[in-house]
């Protein structure tokens, strides 16, 4: 009985020992799990030799983070925090990591950023990265001072400069958020990023002059699908169909899932009676977006014209289920 006893008791122990051979909650990788990759399997077999060393983990969380696999990304940074707490590093690449998940922990990510950040005080993609999420947020009056701060060093000056726009032009204040356009441009006149923001506030405004800037971007980006909408775009507004449908499709070349370069597309076919066409393209919207309340009206519209009246019903009431106030939804409805 005592040797039985004596027997597990030495087994529990080879249990534990063998356990702690690795950090607590650290990821074990076999080399002989076909179920990932050589790089992976490589880097795990530096680990399981060397199993407290946090770069290793650190490593093969970067390879993970690369292959869109951000869960086992995350736990090898973890376990690289656990063994280095002190490294600002890995707790910035936790921190995008945690953004890139399905549903984005911003909780987290703003943990791990503000951790590094007083690591490193002059951490300036940390701060950068703790900007943006900010920024998302609608925090501005905690973003702008960092985005300020972060105007004053020489290689994040103009990224700091790009998002203080945006935040100014969340806030309303467009005059302040032109001004960094031009001090932008003054430096960088091939800026891509203030040669748009340039043109979208010359939209309204004077579109002959927004089509120069938008001719500018698309010389500097020709396959931005974001400078190119804004060119049909102009082009609609003019009346050149023809011309603005040409761009349009090259936008959904470029970018299938840009539903307005579809949407305005329909449009410019009810224009022209083109019905059958506008039903296909508002279709191809509906499936990407079943919320595109649009979309549903515009394609009630020519199923209504072509007279098909219970299908167009069936759309506008969709649209209403969206949008209750939608004034033209209602219109068709009572005709």
């Amino acid at each position: 009985m005592r040797s039985t006893l004596f027997l597990a008791w030495l087994l529990a122990l080879l249990f534990v020992s063998c356990n702690q051979k690795y950090p607590e909650g650290a990821l074990r990788i076999s080399t002989g799990d076909s179920t990932y990759g050589t790089d992976i399997l490589t880097i795990s077999e530096k680990i399981n030799k060397s199993p407290f060393e946090a770069n290793k983990y650190y490593l093969r969380g970067n390879t993970f983070f690369y292959q869109d696999k951000f869960k086992l990304a995350i736990k090898d940074f973890r376990t690289a925090i656990k063994l280095e707490p002190k490294n600002p590093l890995y707790r910035y690449r936790a921190a995008e990591t945690y953004l890139q998940e399905d549903s984005a922990n911003y909780l987290g990510a703003l943990e791990q950023i503000d951790e590094a950040i007083d690591l490193k005080q002059d951490y300036h993609e940390a701060i950068l990265l703790k900007s943006k999420l900010l920024l998302a947020r609608q925090q501005y009056q905690k973003c702008d001072p960092l985005l300020i701060k972060l105007t004053k060093t020489k290689d994040f000056k103009e990224q700091a400069r790009l998002l203080h726009i945006v935040s100014l032009k969340e806030q309303g204040d467009t005059v302040k958020a032109m001004q960094l356009v031009d001090l932008i441009l003054a430096d960088n006149p091939d800026n891509y990023d203030a040669s748009m923001q340039k043109a979208l506030f010359l939209l309204d405004k004077d579109s002959s002059l927004a089509e120069k800037w938008i001719d500018k971007a698309l010389v500097l980006d020709e396959y931005s699908d974001e400078a190119l909408y804004t060119k049909g775009l102009l082009l609609q507004r003019k009346g050149q169909y023809a011309d603005a449908e040409i761009i349009y499709n090259r936008v959904i070349k470029i970018n299938p899932a840009h539903l307005y370069a579809f949407y305005n597309l329909a449009v410019i076919q009810a224009l022209f009676d083109n019905h059958e066409d506008v039903i296909e393209l508002c279709t191809q919207i509906i499936e990407q977006n079943q919320g595109f309340v649009k979309a549903y009206v515009l394609r009630g519209f020519s199923l209504k014209s072509t007279g098909q009246e219970k299908a167009a019903q069936k759309d506008f009431q969709a649209a209403l289920s969206l949008e209750p106030n939608n004034e033209l939804a209602k219109k068709y409805l009572e005709d």
